[in-house]
């Protein structure tokens, strides 16, 4: 299973007595028209469940999978399947837990947009694995709802997607408005990815 743009290297821990795999991740950030272009489907949507599962691939041993049901609020781009559950290598099951290094965690009731690509044929179901997921944030401060990477920082242009990937960055409850005053709303950053998506098409016809 490869995803584009992420070299992945096999690493080992101890956790609850026994060892468990993980992944480190290098991964390329691409240009949003490349987001665009290698998503399946685009969708707004809220996290609606996260089961994990031990299944065991063939001739190796069992891994945690994880099922994260999405209560899709709008379609963006494509066609997504319906019900809509994404396949995700990782998760937490009992004292078991499995996690790719670098990539965001699901959480029930999260609202997002998603980058689909390869779900179910691709240990992480969404382009170039922390770059496909946008979390939908509110400011404490000014009541504002924006756009964040999923590392929580606020996007301002699309043209951030392709800067590198910084560690945990979240608004704080008081913090002044100023880091989120810029940062795209949920309604201009769908408008850019559906011009994107559309001049893409009309390019491939």
């Amino acid at each position: 299973m490869k995803i584009r743009g992420a070299k992945l290297v096999i690493v080992f821990l101890a956790l609850a007595g026994f060892p468990l795999v993980t992944q480190a991740t290098s991964v390329t950030p691409p240009e949003f028209v490349q987001l665009v272009q290698e998503s399946d489907y685009v969708v707004l949507a809220l996290v609606k469940s996260v089961t994990a599962e031990n299944k065991a691939p063939p001739g190796r041993r069992p891994v945690i999978y994880s099922h994260v049901e999405l209560d899709v609020k709008q379609v963006v781009a494509g066609e997504p399947p319906s019900p809509l559950v994404l396949k995700v290598l990782g998760g937490k099951l009992g004292d078991q837990e499995m996690h790719i290094s670098g990539t965001p965690k699901f959480t029930v009731g999260e609202e997002a947009i998603f980058f689909v690509q390869g779900n179910g044929t691709q240990i992480y179901p969404l382009v170039r694995m922390m770059h496909g997921l946008y979390p939908v944030l509110h400011d404490p401060a000014t009541g504002k709802e924006f756009v964040a990477r999923s590392n929580g920082e606020p996007m301002s242009d699309v043209a951030e997607v392709q800067q590198p990937m910084h560690g945990a960055r979240r608004v704080a409850a008081g913090e002044p408005g100023q880091a989120t005053a810029s940062a795209l709303s949920p309604e201009e950053f769908i408008t850019r990815i559906r011009a994107t998506a559309k001049e893409i098409r009309g390019r491939e016809k």
